[in-house]
């Protein structure tokens, strides 16, 4: 699991950002991932109590005659593990934030691959756009034409309240 996060934010709803020790003074490092409320035994005691009950309803109706909830069954446990597993194979998404003199390092990690994108300070840019007043707002880092999207994890209000902050910390 990932450790080791010093954020200036609260914590956010969306997302999970722990506090620690050995970051250089004065740098500013914000982290997100995604929230997994369900644990790996979790996921299982779910899954096998779901599976139970659904056999067994499925085999009651089989005993009365009506067999073809059988396949219905096992099909809607199928859909279940394979979408338990994708949520599983995105659990070490995380999208990382560093200011540090006059470096803004970017690096995410989203299913199978991963980026790292290093801007200058300097020509960094905090674009916040929103649809409506605070709702579906995307915010991004642009630096030298390109754009990045930053706050995946976040909602709108934690979205708005990371632009405000990495405003100030790039002004600085």
């Amino acid at each position: 699991m990932m450790s080791h996060v010093v954020s200036s934010l609260p914590p956010m709803e969306q997302a999970n950002t722990e506090d620690c020790g050995g970051v250089p003074a004065g740098a500013f490092i914000f982290r997100s991932r995604p929230n997994h409320s369900l644990t790996h035994p979790q996921q299982r005691f779910v899954f096998w109590s779901l599976a139970v009950v659904c056999f067994a309803t499925a085999s009651g109706f089989a005993l009365l005659g009506y067999w073809l909830t059988l396949p219905f069954a096992g099909l809607e446990m199928g859909l279940l593990a394979w979408a338990l597993e994708a949520v599983r194979s995105r659990e070490d998404d995380y999208e990382t934030l560093t200011i540090e003199g006059d470096v803004v390092v970017l690096e995410w990690q989203a299913g199978t691959s991963g980026e790292r994108r290093e801007m200058n300070r300097q020509w960094t840019r905090v674009i916040c756009d929103c649809g409506t007043s605070g709702r579906n707002c995307r915010l991004s880092l642009s630096s030298h034409g390109r754009e990045t999207k930053v706050g995946q994890y976040l909602s709108d209000e934690a979205r708005l309240q990371l632009a405000a902050t990495l405003r100030r910390k790039l002004q600085a």
